[in-house]
């Protein structure tokens, strides 16, 4: 993977996943009451995308070494 593709890689997941979980679980502590749920998951978006993108930067290449590394 080059460098491109690992940022794209990290930018982009990071982003789906702060999407999904912010709003799965904006909805599941105070229901899918849209008003409601719609500003809570940009309040829970706000701070999960930015921390999904540092963990997807610091911690996952060492999960794939891991995982690499398990898997021989």
């Amino acid at each position: 993977m080059n460098q491109k593709q690992f940022w794209l890689s990290a930018i982009f997941s990071s982003l789906v996943m702060g999407t999904i979980m912010s709003g799965v679980l904006s909805g599941y502590r105070i229901g899918f009451d849209w008003p409601q749920w719609k500003e809570n998951w940009q309040t829970g978006f706000c701070v999960a995308w930015p921390l999904a993108l540092f963990l997807n930067l610091t911690i996952l290449p060492k999960v794939r070494q891991l995982a690499n590394w398990l898997g021989k």
